[in-house]
């Protein structure tokens, strides 16, 4: 190497050596900068009833659910539990007031736990400690539901009651739950159970219901009370799609009708517009779709029904939904469990 040529090295490594470094230590301030990005600081637009569910959420031992990437599919369980409750009872001809007997709770829990739901909506349950007393059997059979909500209508021994994984973040009653038939008022017997809650993947809004009853009764027709009372529903879920179109909404419960009868009919709502109510098909193994068996006249019926309107019904899988089937389902209840799949 001739002389000039080390002479300009030598003059020119000290300043490409700085330049190096100082392009270095920029690199590394904006490393530091865009590390600060990711820290978790408050979000000054929250309310504090949110800051108060989150707070909530953690403390119930429910964090887990607030997961990111691909979550598990949510499984939902509507069922009616056949009375249970404290009511009155032939035990060997004798009319005594007993609790539903401890077979058919036993029968109950296995089910439901074998289901593994994430949220359980559940008909003729009967007071908050019968509901509560339900939680903590299927805690200690392995399925923890720690939040809860219960509605009762005008019929105060049979109640609505939710239990669920994911916290509850809001709850509401329609606006008019009266009518009148001849004159006379009545009230939705077992009211309707109006739930959000907050799942991984966005909120979703429950309505749970149980309807009049076929049985007969002197004050009015028992087909028109329920037809009243399915009126009430869809006033009620206009009301609620009308002011919050987005709202994905899940509809599930105790019909006492089929599928083509007024009142079933009315709730769905026209097929055109946007507050139809679709029905989720549920077979169990063998095919079969009825829910019900009236043992007193040996009837199989499907009048119990999940429905889900066009915001909801895409995430459903329906090919993993099932209505359930097992073999100790009579012991339980009268009705057999219908479970859905939200994705």
């Amino acid at each position: 190497m001739d002389l000039p040529r080390q002479s300009l090295i030598a003059k020119y490594t000290p300043i490409i050596i700085g330049v190096f470094l100082c392009l270095l230590t920029s690199h590394c301030r904006q490393a530091d900068r865009s590390t600060e990005t990711w820290v978790n600081l408050p979000d000054p637009d929250k309310s504090q009833e949110q800051a108060h569910n989150e707070r909530n959420t953690t403390s119930s031992g429910s964090a887990e659910i607030q997961r990111s990437g691909n979550e598990a599919p949510v499984r939902f369980l509507a069922y009616n539990l056949k009375n249970y409750l404290t009511m009155r009872r032939y035990i060997d001809g004798q009319a005594v007031y007993r609790h539903k007997p401890r077979e058919e709770i036993d029968a109950l829990v296995q089910i439901i736990s074998s289901a593994k739901p994430d949220i359980l909506g559940v008909c003729e349950i009967g007071t908050h400690a019968d509901l509560e007393d339900l939680q903590k059997r299927l805690k200690l059979a392995g399925v923890n539901l720690p939040h809860s909500h219960r509605v009762s209508g005008s019929d105060r021994t049979r109640a609505l009651g939710l239990l669920s994984r994911y916290p509850i973040v809001g709850r509401s009653t329609p606006k008019k739950t009266d009518y009148t038939i001849d004159g006379t008022p009545f009230s939705i017997s077992r009211g309707i159970l109006d739930t959000t809650l907050q799942l991984p993947h966005g909120a979703i809004r429950l309505l749970g219901v149980h309807f009049k009853s076929k049985r007969p009764v002197p004050e009015a027709d028992q087909a028109l009370m329920r037809r009243n009372e399915s009126l009430l529903l869809r006033q009620h879920i206009e009301e609620i799609l009308t002011h919050n179109p987005g709202t994905q909404l899940l509809l599930y419960g105790d019909f006492n009708d089929t599928r083509n009868s007024k009142s079933v009919s009315s709730i769905r709502g026209r097929s055109n517009s946007d507050a139809h109510m679709r029905i989720i098909e549920l077979l169990d193994k063998r095919a079969q779709s009825w829910t019900h068996h009236w043992k007193h006249e040996d009837i199989y019926s499907r009048i119990d029904f999940v429905m889900a309107n066009s915001m909801l019904e895409p995430r459903i899988n329906k090919g993993a939904s099932k209505l359930l089937d097992p073999e100790n389902w009579e012991i339980a209840s009268d009705h057999r469990p219908m479970l859905v799949i939200i994705e």
